[in-house]
This record gives structure tokens, C-alpha cells and sequence, in this order.
């Protein structure tokens, strides 16, 4: 019962509730440990000229699909929420900044390789190319995970500004993200 009331139902993917209680366990492990951790946010780019093109029982399954992909490359280790609409929070735990960019450019690269065929409400010839921008931060001791997402947040917009498909990361404390390459 306690998985089915953290987890979106269409995705399979955690729901805020799940990643609210994820994020206490790692954020108490990185203080008792002192590993670093990292947030991203990520969001579908040009997702509502997909949905309003191809209806939302494709979007639908364009969600589940990044899911899946995000499952497939991720590491054991990380963790993938839905957060809301199309943006979804990943927790990468024991990782550095760094390493948390290369990981979310590497699934950014695994979805483009894995073409997205609606194979339930698209013609067998309809191909749709799915990309997300996203935006990286560094948990900080005692950081909420309200002002971490915030910080992703500005981050992942800065990404879509500045020409989507890409990561971006905010600086330690800062409310000014700094292009990461992807």
C-alpha cells in the first residue's frame, strides 16, 4: 500500500510524495557521511506542441517512455520522480557535480537513441524524436528540498533559454546557473 501512495500510477516512476521521503534518507545519509549529492530536474522539451499535435495519450506514453529509458541508464543508485506535468526530479546520491552532469547528458543521449514510436496512438511511420532540458545543483548541508529545486529549477529554465536539449548547473548557492556542456 505504501508503494502505490508514493508512486505515479501511469509512469511507474516515484511521485513527489515518494521523492520527498527519498530525499530525507539521502540527505540524512550525505550528512552522515559526508558524500556528496545531487539533484536534477528535468523537463520534455517542446512538450505541449506534442501534445497538442498528436494528442495526449501520446504524451502520455512519451512520459513512460522517458521513464523507462531514465530506469534503463540510470544507475541502481539513483532515483527518478515525477514531480508534476512533464518534470521529473532525479536524486543522484553519491555523486559529484560533475559526474551528475555526465550522467544526465548520457540519458539525454540514450533518449535520442531510443526514437519514441507511440506505438499506441501513432501511425507504424511516425517517429517522434523526444529531448528534455535539465538542470543540475550540489546538496548543500541542511539544504531543503524546496531550495534545491529551486536552484535545479533555475538551472533547467536557464537550459531551456539557451537552446533546450541541455544541461545546465547551478552554482553552490547561487541563484545564477553556469552552462554545462552536453
Amino acid at each position: 500500500m505504501s508503494a502505490l501512495v508514493s508512486e505515479d500510477p501511469m509512469t511507474h516512476s516515484l511521485n513527489r510524495r515518494g521523492m520527498e521521503q527519498e530525499y530525507a534518507r539521502e540527505t540524512s545519509r550525505a550528512i552522515r557521511t559526508g558524500a556528496p549529492l545531487c539533484v536534477a530536474m528535468l523537463d520534455i522539451d517542446n512538450f505541449k506542441k506534442l501534445n497538442d499535435t498528436h494528442g495526449h495519450l501520446v504524451g502520455d506514453e512519451a512520459l513512460i517512455h522517458l521513464v523507462k529509458t531514465a530506469k534503463e541508464e540510470l544507475r541502481a543508485t539513483d532515483v527518478i520522480g515525477r514531480m508534476g506535468g512533464e518534470e521529473f526530479m532525479i536524486l543522484l546520491p553519491n555523486t559529484e557535480t560533475n559526474d551528475a552532469v555526465m550522467v544526465v547528458t548520457r540519458l539525454q543521449r540514450a533518449l535520442t537513441r531510443k526514437i519514441f514510436f507511440g506505438e499506441k496512438n501513432l501511425g507504424e511511420s511516425e517517429k517522434i524524436l523526444i529531448t528534455f532540458s535539465a538542470g543540475v545543483a550540489r546538496y548543500e548541508n541542511g539544504e531543503s528540498q524546496e531550495s534545491i529545486m529551486d536552484r535545479a529549477d533555475k538551472a533547467l529554465y536557464e537550459a531551456k533559454h539557451t537552446g533546450k536539449n541541455k544541461v545546465c548547473l547551478a552554482a553552490p548557492g547561487s541563484q545564477n546557473p553556469a552552462a554545462a556542456s552536453a
